[in-house]
């Protein structure tokens, strides 16, 4: 993706002082960067001010920028980095309970898993925010990996490349996680 467009160039330009070059990195990197912060962070976050925030970050490091891999790559670690970061400071405590939950979470709850079917248009949201308190319960980093597997449907490779981990390390991660996420919703079954 990278190659096709002038992000060499944008960064040659960027370095002289070209306002221009730097609005076409914006451009070209804002969807890449607005894409994990919607993914890892909860909905009411302010999203603008945080893809604000690792823009500028971006920019201020872009010196460390190698060139020995797409810039979207790069950007996305640091987009990764900085959403993980965020959720660490957000993280209030570890455990969702029966009684956290608003009646239409726990309505939500009842249908899709209790009883197996899916949940209408109408509770769709409602649904979102259910798995955002299961979810919260995670380490920002097991989180994140999550909704990279199973929401994203990203290779182990691509997180390997996001996150810096090996591959055998998202593994071990996985293994661990699930039957937390399993244990949790288990719990929250007990307690009708």
């Amino acid at each position: 993706m990278d190659q096709s467009l002038d992000v060499d160039g944008w960064l040659q330009r960027w370095k002289k002082g070209d306002e221009a070059a730097a609005e076409e990195l914006i451009r070209h990197l804002f969807p890449v960067i607005s894409k994990i912060v919607r993914t890892h962070l909860r909905r009411h976050d302010d999203e603008k001010d945080l893809v604000q925030e690792i823009l500028m970050k971006t920019f201020a490091k872009l010196h460390q920028y190698k060139g020995d891999a797409p810039i979207s790559h790069w950007v996305s670690r640091l987009a990764l980095t900085t959403c993980l970061d965020r959720l660490r400071a957000q993280r209030i405590r570890p455990e969702v309970r029966r009684a956290d939950l608003t009646p239409e979470d726990s309505d939500v709850f009842e249908a899709a898993w209790l009883t197996g079917s899916s949940p209408d248009a109408s509770h769709a949201i409602a649904a979102r925010d259910l798995v955002d308190k299961i979810l919260s319960a995670l380490s920002p980093e097991d989180r994140s990996l999550i909704l990279m597997v199973d929401l994203e449907g990203r290779s182990l490779q691509e997180i390997a490349e996001t996150t810096g981990w090996s591959i055998s390390k998202i593994k071990m991660r996985l293994f661990r996680v699930r039957p937390q996420l399993r244990q949790m919703i288990q719990k929250l079954e007990e307690r009708k």
